[in-house]
């Protein structure tokens, strides 16, 4: 695939992580992947299948309106596509959750491989709570 073409795919993903589309995510992602976020620990990735029950439990439980993500800038080299993102939504308790978000996406035969997420876990931690503290451990 060109950097275009991988640009799309990593755009595509930044919309179904955001509401939580299961279905596209899979299509999107190789079922190896490991998917790092930032504030687990570095030696136990995400699966693929994890991430997608974790983005969901978030949805599900704090945030029914999704990350509502937006994609503020993207650069793509061979095989990398790197993402900057805010996602900004109101929980169901009201509270303001605002995070900032670098993706950095591997690609390989047109789905991500790696993903790192960097973003604020302690923001995530206090708006989100308990849900995303349960996702750390498996």
């Amino acid at each position: 695939m060109g950097l275009e073409e991988n640009k799309a795919l990593a755009a595509e993903l930044i919309k179904a992580v955001s509401t939580g589309d299961a279905d596209a995510i899979r299509r999107l992602v190789a079922e190896d992947c490991k998917w790092w976020v930032m504030g687990f620990p570095r030696d136990r990735p995400l699966t693929r299948d994890q991430m997608i029950r974790g983005a969901r439990a978030i949805i599900d439980k704090v945030l029914p309106g999704g990350f509502n993500m937006t994609i503020a800038g993207m650069t793509a080299e061979g095989d990398r596509v790197a993402v900057e993102a805010e996602g900004r939504s109101h929980t169901v308790a009201g509270k303001l959750y605002n995070n900032f978000y670098h993706f950095l996406f591997v690609l390989r035969d047109g789905k991500v491989i790696r993903a790192m997420e960097y973003t604020n876990p302690q923001h995530a931690i206090e708006v989100l709570g308990d849900v995303v503290k349960g996702l750390g451990r498996r």
